[in-house]
């Protein structure tokens, strides 16, 4: 005997491009997964991922992750120069917006 299940999943997705020279772009993609009941959130350009029981929970855990790892990067780019990464340029241009409340402009959310 063979048996389906269905799955339902449903994918989110903003790219926002910020004028910039050069411009960064910024991509949120949110997935929800009926089968874990809950919500998968990623930022690529700061490699960051989180998880939410609804999409309020992934949307803030979201914003507080971009917001440590862009402060995290920064610090460790002020206290060695010459160290690059990728994610640097994204990572200046959060921690200067200064708050979750830009972030979650700039994000679309």
């Amino acid at each position: 005997m063979i048996t389906a299940t269905e799955v339902q999943t449903l994918e989110f997705r903003i790219v926002r491009q910020v004028k910039t020279d050069p411009p960064l772009t910024f991509t949120v993609e949110i997935t929800y997964d009926s089968e874990d009941d809950g919500y998968l959130v990623k930022c690529p350009e700061l490699d960051v991922v989180t998880w939410g029981d609804d999409w309020d929970d992934a949307v803030e855990s979201l914003l507080d992750g971009v917001e440590l790892v862009a402060e995290s990067l920064v610090e460790t780019h002020n206290r060695s120069p010459n160290l690059q990464d990728p994610r640097l340029r994204h990572a200046q241009f959060i921690v200067r917006l200064g708050g979750e409340e830009a972030i979650r402009k700039i994000l679309g959310l």
